[in-house]
């Protein structure tokens, strides 16, 4: 009845009818608007997708966002939960790459660079001689004293076979171990040295082959590695040369059986690559490697790697005394 008796009026009216419903035209128009923005802010806010159970998540995100560092905290917290953090398809430059690198890290310059080629071609990497070392699961700075926080690479050309990469969470395969287990390792100090890597790459090498690999740095750490977030993960891969205290027989059975047990698929998160994908993972508390590819195939990855910023602890107790 309001209606009809507005109409009535408006009627009588034209110039307020017209001005009326321009108002409720802008008002309409307005509130439209509005809910598009809010539609798509929601729609654009940081999404996931666990790709594993265990082990890899993707994430999709807004390019602004992604490089503003408007999610850095999540992406961080999610970066350890999920070990290993797939952005598709972002095709980002090298100054891209390190700004967003900075978001969550201190990256680390490699020459004159914080984004280095990782190429098999010595032409393209300087790097080149070593690379192969990375078809064996490792963590990235094992041989120093602090590793290194995280990775990251993008997808810059692809080899026609083979180059998936592979990354194995060391913090799900610790969790899982019997309790009895975890006493054992408990304790257990590891060599890590560039040699364990290139013996499996070069198993023919020279005594000059020795001096050069062991004029690099290289570590001791504890098997076991208690984070301060709480977390505890095994502190495996090529680079371990030997347990300290234990013969070379029991020593070789045990990082060997580490090795199968923790490799196991359930723990291990395969990417496939497209050009321009950009995977992240958490160095401290993951393996990988890339899967065999041809030495002569021209594969290029842009990689910049983060300081590390947490020690290796040794023991439980060194935690709870921190």
């Amino acid at each position: 009845m309001g209606n009809i008796v507005m109409s009535a009026s408006l009627s009588r009216r034209p110039g307020c009818a017209r001005n009326g419903g321009r108002r409720l035209l802008l008002d309409q128009n307005r509130h439209a608007v509005q809910r598009a923005v809010h539609w798509f802010k929601r729609e654009m806010a940081m999404k996931t997708i666990d790709m594993k159970s265990l082990v890899g998540t993707e994430v999709v995100i807004d390019r602004d966002d992604f490089l503003s560092g408007k999610y850095s905290k999540e992406i961080e917290h999610l970066l350890v939960e999920r070990s290993a953090l797939v952005f598709r398809e972002m095709h980002l430059t090298k100054e891209e790459q390190l700004q967003f690198a900075a978001t969550i890290g201190s990256p680390i310059a490699f020459g004159d660079s914080a984004v280095s080629n990782i190429s098999l071609d010595p032409e393209v990497s300087t790097s080149a001689e070593y690379t192969r070392g990375a078809f064996y699961w490792h963590i990235d700075g094992a041989n120093d004293a602090v590793p290194a926080k995280a990775t990251m690479l993008t997808a810059k050309k692809l080899s026609d076979e083979g180059g998936d990469t592979l990354i194995c969470n060391t913090y799900a395969a610790y969790a899982d171990l019997p309790e009895d287990e975890k006493a054992r390792l408990d304790g257990l100090m590891v060599r890590h040295a560039l040699e364990a890597t290139q013996r499996m790459v070069r198993p023919d090498y020279s005594a000059k082959d020795l001096e050069i690999w062991r004029s690099r740095s290289s570590q001791t750490h504890p098997l076991v590695w208690h984070h301060k977030h709480g977390g505890s993960s095994l502190l495996i891969g090529g680079t371990a040369l030997y347990v300290h205290d234990m013969s070379f027989e029991d020593s070789s059975m045990l990082l060997a059986r580490l090795m199968d047990y923790a490799t196991q698929e359930k723990y291990v998160y395969r990417h496939k690559w497209t050009v321009g994908d950009f995977l992240l993972w958490d160095n401290t508390g993951t393996i990988h490697r890339a899967d065999f590819y041809p030495l002569d195939s021209d594969r290029l990855m842009h990689r910049t790697t983060l300081h590390g910023e947490e020690p290796v602890t040794v023991g439980r107790m060194a935690v709870s005394n921190a």
